[in-house]
């Protein structure tokens, strides 16, 4: 539209002037003058009507600039070394070059990724001391949505190689100790259980005894008095009034100092033969009643 308008413009003029001059030369009619500059006027009318403003042009000119903004592409930059080693402290630095305002990542195999924004200048660099080991890890860099990738190989330096190794003889060091420590207190804890254990069985083992000792004396004393009972009885069953007593007869032994009214009394087991005696006599001897009696 802003062509067409243009050009009715200049056509409108240019027609408007060569009809003012064919009428000052009075080579047209009047009214075939009239005519031409009436159609002139209204062509430059026109014209001007559909030319746009310079608001206009530069609200059309925007979008054209946005569009060609958008057309621009951006290729993903990443210049870097292959190999880094690390410092004798154990401090790895991961440096570089891409695109600048980039996001610059470093994906390890054992700990967190590390994430960054490259500068103004395009530079990148990450410090990282919590290297244990040595391993390939990825930088990758991405613009725009556009990445580029590159596998990094990452050492340690021989003095931290000495620095973790002693590190590593210290833990196993402690870690023995610790187990030496522990199977000790083990040790200690086992044996005092035992001596427990085996205490607790002597104690049980000689109140069983003393209870089967208890029982036995119980048993003897039972059984003793149950037989002294039954020779009372017997005695009481068989012996004479008291007008008699004197003459009832008792056995005695040549060396012994009881008399005994049963000859199987326990009190004869040893002798060597009984002698049949009054209770009178007896008595008149000094002997006494035999206790099992």
């Amino acid at each position: 539209m802003t062509g067409l308008g243009t050009l009715l413009f200049l056509v409108g003029i240019g027609v408007l002037i060569f009809g003012l001059l064919r009428f000052r030369k009075r080579n047209w009619p009047k009214k075939k003058t009239q005519i031409v500059i009436i159609s002139s006027i209204l062509a430059i009318i026109i014209g001007i009507g559909i030319i746009p403003t310079a608001e206009e042009e530069a609200s059309n000119e925007k979008p054209k600039q946005e569009e060609k903004t958008e057309e621009v592409t951006v290729t993903p930059i990443l210049k870097t070394e292959n190999t880094f080693t690390t410092n004798d402290d154990g401090t790895i630095v991961i440096e570089g070059e891409t695109n600048p305002g980039a996001e610059v990542r470093v994906v390890f195999s054992n700990i967190p990724d590390v994430v960054g924004t490259a500068d103004d200048d395009g530079a990148f660099s990450f410090s990282v001391d919590s290297l244990d080991k040595a391993q390939d890890v990825v930088l990758s860099i991405m613009i725009d949505g556009k990445t580029e990738e590159q596998t990094l190989s990452l050492k340690l330096s021989p003095g931290y190689e000495s620095k973790l190794a002693a590190k590593a003889e210290e833990e196993r060091l402690a870690a023995e100790e610790a187990r030496i420590e522990q199977e000790k207190i083990a040790a200690e804890e086992k044996r005092a259980a035992d001596a427990k254990v085996a205490a607790e069985k002597k104690a049980e083992e000689a109140r069983i005894a003393q209870e089967k000792k208890a029982t036995e004396k119980r048993v003897a004393a039972e059984k003793k008095a149950a037989e002294t009972k039954r020779a009372n009885e017997q005695r009481a069953a068989s012996a004479p009034s008291t007008s008699n007593e004197q003459g009832e007869m008792v056995y005695i032994t040549a060396t012994g100092k009881r008399y005994h009214y049963d000859q199987n009394c326990r009190g004869l087991n040893n002798s060597n033969g009984e002698t049949t005696v009054t209770i009178a006599q007896a008595k008149a001897q000094g002997l006494t009643l035999c206790g099992f009696e």
